[in-house]
């Protein structure tokens, strides 16, 4: 088939953000181990290396076309940058178009189509209301409430919608979303194909090192974790190192290490790594004895989760949301409430007694791709490839 995907992240162009991993672990399997003609309609931040990465990608099997605007203009603007992500895709005729909800990319071009026209589906990774909610602070009016009901829209207007777990299917029913009547779970990929992911050289005594993995913010479960760190018995602290893996979100490092200052001057050591790519960060937990720790108040299909099952990465993540989805339901004792109490409990427990057994995944690359193959094929042109 011939395929159009339109996402404003797409790695490694976006640094760090589950979107743009999923984005480019979902078409380069497509391109490579499915054969199908993947074209990225990239809606994102202009970048130096556009043209670049353009030709790197069209090597991979892949075609990539840059909707931009001079200045990033179009990231301020849902609807501007729909309506010209709409201009780009006017006359095409690619068998399928798959969009993310979030931003509403794909809005005009939903509303616009007309009877007949190529299936479009939408690949779920949180909407805006959802990541709001997740804050603390959903708008009631104005042109972040708009986007609320784009996003909606999208959904709803799709042929099909596929979401990486049955949770965000959930959250968007009990809100009254009036989603496609084909709707299929299937997680992220974790890896692009055929490239082996890293595997964790740790041991199994007490970890060193406490790895707070995702960005600074409220929804990762920032607060939480700072919280229980202090609720921890100093003497297990004292001599490890913390760090913060995961870009400035609504915090910086300086404010996480007011919070933490009190532990610091009896020996725990901070440190922010707020740089790194995905690919960086990963290779970074698997390089010693070090707890990956993520409590987020809110996940979809968490892809710090499903990268450290992958790579056999020692964890303890918020049993909320769809990560536990993701996991060996044996397994699942890597799962914690995202409660500052009961993550000190299970910290305290792992800095004392050692690390646990990696948790495993539930599904295995070639799953995932079974699953999307089998789901492509019912729109699939009678008469095309």
């Amino acid at each position: 088939m011939d395929i159009a995907v339109i996402t404003r992240e797409f790695s490694p162009l976006t640094r760090n953000g589950g979107i743009g991993t999923a984005m480019r672990h979902l078409c380069d399997t497509l391109a490579r181990a499915a054969g199908h003609r993947l074209t990225v309609y990239y809606t994102g931040r202009p970048h130096a290396r556009l043209w670049r990465f353009s030709r790197a990608l069209r090597r991979c099997g892949m075609e990539f076309r840059p909707v931009i605007a001079p200045l990033g203009l179009l990231l301020r603007d849902p609807v501007r940058r729909s309506r010209a992500a709409c201009a780009a895709l006017r006359g095409t005729r690619h068998d399928c178009y798959l969009f993310h909800e979030f931003m509403a990319d794909g809005w005009f071009f939903l509303r616009e189509r007309r009877r007949g026209h190529p299936p479009c589906g939408i690949v779920t990774h949180g909407s805006a209301l959802w990541v709001d909610e997740g804050n603390g602070r959903v708008a009631g009016r104005g042109a972040r409430a708009a986007l609320y009901a784009m996003e909606r829209e999208c959904c709803e207007r799709a042929d099909f919608l596929v979401s990486p777990s049955r949770y965000l299917l959930g959250w968007m029913r009990d809100r009254g979303w009036h989603l496609p009547e084909r709707t299929a779970v299937i997680p992220n990929f974790a890896s692009g194909w055929g490239c082996p992911p890293p595997r964790c050289r740790g041991g199994r005594g007490a970890p060193g090192e406490l790895v707070f993995f995702g960005r600074l913010e409220e929804r990762k479960g920032l607060r939480v974790f700072c919280e229980a760190l202090h609720a921890v018995p100093v003497s297990l602290l004292a001599g490890r190192q913390v760090t913060f893996l995961g870009r400035e979100g609504g915090y910086a490092p300086a404010q996480v290490a007011a919070w933490l200052a009190p532990l610091a001057r009896k020996g725990l050591r901070l440190m922010f790594r707020t740089a790194m790519d995905a690919d960086e960060a990963r290779a970074y937990l698997c390089g010693g004895d070090r707890l990956a720790v993520m409590p987020s108040l809110r996940e979809n299909s968490p892809c710090v989760v499903h990268e450290c099952l992958e790579s056999g990465i020692p964890f303890l993540a918020s049993s909320s949301g769809g990560g536990p989805e993701l996991a060996r339901p044996e397994d699942r004792d890597a799962f914690v409430a995202p409660q500052a109490a009961a993550l000190a409990a299970r910290l305290g427990s792992i800095l004392a007694d050692g690390l646990p057994a990696p948790a495993r995944p539930r599904h295995s690359p070639a799953e995932l791709l079974h699953l999307w193959q089998t789901l492509l094929e019912e729109w699939r042109p009678r008469t095309g490839l």
